[in-house]
């Protein structure tokens, strides 16, 4: 195995680590590999995997900011390719991820206070643990945006 298949399959158990589908990270990788727009077909080929796998994670990927949906006059074919700078939307995302489990975990800090104070104490670090984290993480993704933004204006 390449190296370059070796990190398409990184990306992809990567993918798979967060709780996403494997295809969806393998199709990241790939398009970060390649450098510019490929089809569906393409990718398909490329990964060794149907169209019908690789159209619904590309749909997924697309949603998130991470690729877009590109079209050629004439050509009914869908194209992908990696956005940019995509890296500040990663940490964004994770951001509000931990930022919704602060608030998911906060609601139970009451409930569970009456019957085991303790535990509560515990729950409600681990709530400021995954607070902090959200603001870390979002303060950090607007710091890398700032820095492509000025990268950008230097060119």
């Amino acid at each position: 195995m390449s190296s370059v298949e070796r990190f398409v399959e990184e990306m992809g158990l990567m993918s798979q680590e967060r709780g996403d589908t494997r295809i969806a990270g393998r199709i990241f990788g790939l398009l970060v590999i390649e450098g510019h727009e490929l089809s569906l077909q393409q990718i398909s080929e490329q990964l060794g995997v149907s169209r019908a796998s690789v159209s619904p994670n590309a749909r997924l990927l697309a949603r998130r900011g991470i690729i877009r949906l590109t079209t050629r006059t004439g050509d009914r074919q869908d194209y992908y390719q990696l956005v940019g700078f995509p890296y500040d939307d990663l940490l964004a995302e994770v951001a509000q991820q931990f930022s919704q489990h602060a608030h998911a975990i906060s609601a139970f800090v009451d409930p569970i206070r009456a019957e085991r104070p303790g535990a509560a104490d515990r729950i409600t670090e681990l709530c400021k643990f995954y607070e902090k984290s959200a603001a870390f993480l979002q303060r950090w993704a607007l710091a890398v945006r700032d820095e492509q933004t000025s990268q950008k204006d230097k060119t």
